[in-house]
């Protein structure tokens, strides 16, 4: 039986020949030590078909995506067929399984090889590995820019036909369904990150099953520990609860409509919609500043363009939120506008470089305002790294190329990161 995506030890499985090494050592170590993920990559030789049993056992499976190095080494081993058909089959079973190519050489691509995302990795520069951070993210929301996040908090594996039914139904309500990411373990310290989640979005919706396995509530612990942080945060929310689920009193007292409505075994009926509507009311009286669904981006008015378009869109895609930056906004009032967004962004990242102003004083209101903040620098040629005065009490991540700093970015961002769910069928 496979194991949970959520529950797996490795983000990746990398397939590649064994001839690239030299090649692909400096790409896991950097996709390990500034990207921060956890990558399985094996370059032990030995029989070749022992090899390949003992990857696709200890590899691809205990992943959550595989990355292919594609070249014509990797065309001539003899077991980068069967990983790639077991990759195939893994993300069948789950559509949030990643499978991605790198090509490496002009190799000509084989006709079995059914991976639509193929990067050019010819050369590993800031563009290449902005591409791949971009693209570790499978199934991408169309929708990035919405202040209408709704978190679900429901069954993660084999979710029942109610669950699947009242997704759909919220769904058309409008809103963008949101969730804690499958790349994480859960609940292994992921308290504080779905308290983030959570405090981002305009209110909840709990899918509550019947376990008998789990009493005194017979339900699902981890989904009635969504509902508490919720409640802590203040944040309106529905629950749905199948029969002879026995709820704690007070959760089901402070509910939208102060009870757990009834899910039978097919989804909500009819009335649902109009329950629906009044919580879509209840939530649309609330300030839009409850809902910090975006992140804030401090560097400098001076970079390159293209170099902060990659930062921007990593950010972006590693936590399906926008990415605001000071020099994007504009009115008469610009810097009281910037001070709002660093005030009520979910997370701040600062390149404080070179100590320039308008990069610190953006750092320095996030400090005031107690948001997360996280820090970088560029290490100085031939100098030594000296923390600035304000900052001395808080990490620094050193950096001395781009495609160090992009990775540090996409391992800063990560944390924050949402799972979009896709239109239920």
């Amino acid at each position: 039986m496979a194991i949970p995506l959520q529950k797996r030890a490795n983000d990746l499985f990398v397939s590649y020949g064994h001839a690239d090494a030299p090649v692909i050592d400096p790409i896991v170590g950097w996709l390990k030590r500034w990207a921060g993920l956890q990558v399985w990559y094996d370059k032990t030789s030995g029989d070749a078909s022992k090899r390949s049993s003992r990857l696709l056992a200890e590899g691809l499976q205990s992943a959550r995506g595989s990355v292919f190095c594609l070249s014509r080494n990797w065309t001539a081993s003899t077991w980068c067929e069967d990983e790639h058909d077991v990759a195939l089959t893994e993300r069948r079973e789950n559509d949030a399984y990643l499978v991605l190519g790198l090509r490496f050489d002009d190799v000509e691509i084989p006709p079995w090889f059914k991976v639509a995302n193929v990067l050019d990795f010819r050369r590993f520069d800031l563009p290449a590995a902005a591409g791949l951070l971009r693209s570790l993210s499978p199934n991408a929301p169309t929708r990035v820019d919405n202040r209408q996040d709704l978190y679900f908090a429901g069954p993660w594996s084999r979710p029942s036909d109610a669950a699947k039914a009242t997704l759909r139904i919220l769904q058309q309500q409008g809103w963008r369904i949101v969730g804690d990411s499958p790349e994480y373990p859960y609940f292994q310290d992921a308290a504080a990150r779905i308290r983030a989640i959570i405090a981002t979005a305009r209110g909840v919706t709990a899918v509550l099953p019947y376990d008998v396995a789990h009493p005194p509530h017979f339900t699902s612990p981890w989904i009635l520990e969504e509902v508490r942080i919720a409640r802590a945060e203040g944040k309106p929310y529905l629950l749905l609860a199948e029969d002879r689920v026995q709820l704690p009193p007070e959760l089901a007292a402070d509910a939208f409509g102060g009870m757990a409505l009834p899910l039978p075994p097919d989804g909500p009926g009819a009335a649902f919609s109009q329950t629906l509507q009044d919580f879509d009311e209840e939530l649309d009286r609330r300030p839009y500043s409850d809902a910090r669904a975006y992140s804030f981006l401090a560097a400098s008015l001076l970079e390159e363009q293209q170099d902060t378009t990659d930062l921007v869109s990593v950010v972006e895609r590693a936590t399906n939120m926008p990415c605001v930056r000071g020099q994007s906004l504009s009115g008469q009032h610009v810097q009281q506008a910037i001070v709002d967004r660093i005030r009520e962004a979910a997370f701040v990242i600062a390149d404080v470089t070179d100590d320039r102003r308008n990069t610190l004083i953006e750092a320095g209101v996030a400090m005031g305002a107690d948001r997360p903040l996280h820090l970088l620098c560029r290490t100085p040629d031939g100098g030594p790294s000296k923390t600035r005065f304000m900052f001395q009490d808080r990490e620094m991540e050193w950096y001395r190329t781009p495609m160090e700093r992009v990775g540090a970015v996409y391992r800063m961002a990560r944390p924050y990161r949402r799972r979009v769910f896709a239109a239920a069928n």
